[in-house]
């Protein structure tokens, strides 16, 4: 394959939703309740577990968390009459259902992909947006695909517990996790030879780095969903409502173009 500059390769949007008559005791999309009481852990604020750093659908700007996940957060919070409140935790406290279970948040809006794994700890909502991977190098690399990073047992950067490590895996690489993004940073530095992660924050880092290029496009069955506190659920039929909702009226078109760098193919 040959090699393109990130910012010229993305094509996504967000995928199609299931319509549901999902309904709250609050207002929803259709103004009924199905008198199911939609109980916070902070009265007036939806309280929402996300990373801190993993652009463009979570990170910091002017002290603010900002992002794809924050505004779809503000969606669903607006729809039932609550203000946000932005908790932020390491990825694994959140994928271990262990930040829903200990009430830490009322929902995990954080680039989560849907697994059968994960599913046993938490509820997830209708798909809002589909991934793909792409492994990248740096310009010049003899790392031309994946089967190369595999014949020259190239150290390939994951970010653990992502859809990235689990294919890295699958494929025989030789995986190197790291905890956050920093393994782009070691891609630059040559602490590894090349990075497998999700297409959209590899064209988000390669603002920074405009020697990255992607080698390889890599399929990957991966949608991203809101997680819910196993078994609330007027929780999940409130997140729902609003993803219908803001499926039919365009907003969450609106929301991917703000933050994905979307280009024709």
């Amino acid at each position: 394959m040959n090699t393109r500059k990130t910012s010229a390769l993305i094509s996504l949007s967000a995928v199609g939703l299931l319509a549901l008559s999902a309904c709250t005791s609050t207002t929803g999309s259709d103004g009924e309740g199905s008198g199911d009481s939609l109980e916070t852990i902070n009265d007036g604020e939806l309280t929402v577990c996300s990373e801190s750093n993993y652009p463009p659908f979570e990170m910091e700007q002017d002290g603010e968390m900002v992002g794809l996940d924050m505004d779809l957060a503000a969606e669903i919070a607006k729809d039932n009459d609550l203000e946000v409140h932005n908790v932020t935790l390491p990825f694994e406290t959140m994928v271990s259902g262990a930040a829903l279970d200990t009430r830490q948040c009322d929902i995990i809006t954080s680039a989560l992909t849907m697994t059968e794994e994960r599913a046993s700890v938490m509820d997830f909502s209708d798909p809002y947006f589909d991934n793909q991977l792409g492994l990248v190098v740096k310009d010049g690399s003899e790392i031309g695909s994946v089967q190369d990073a595999i014949d020259s047992n190239a150290r390939v950067g994951v970010m653990q517990q992502t859809t990235g490590d689990a294919k890295a895996k699958e494929l025989g690489l030789n995986s190197v996790q790291f905890e956050d993004v920093l393994m782009f940073q070691d891609l630059e530095s040559g602490g590894v030879d090349a990075v497998l992660d999700d297409l959209v924050p590899i064209a988000q880092h390669s603002e920074d780095y405009p020697d990255f290029v992607v080698v390889e496009e890599v399929e990957a069955d991966d949608q991203f969903g809101v997680g819910v506190r196993k078994g609330d659920t007027a929780m999940l039929e409130a997140v729902n409502s609003t993803l219908e909702r803001i499926k039919s009226d365009d907003t969450l078109d609106e929301i991917t173009e703000k933050w994905v760098p979307i280009t024709e193919q």
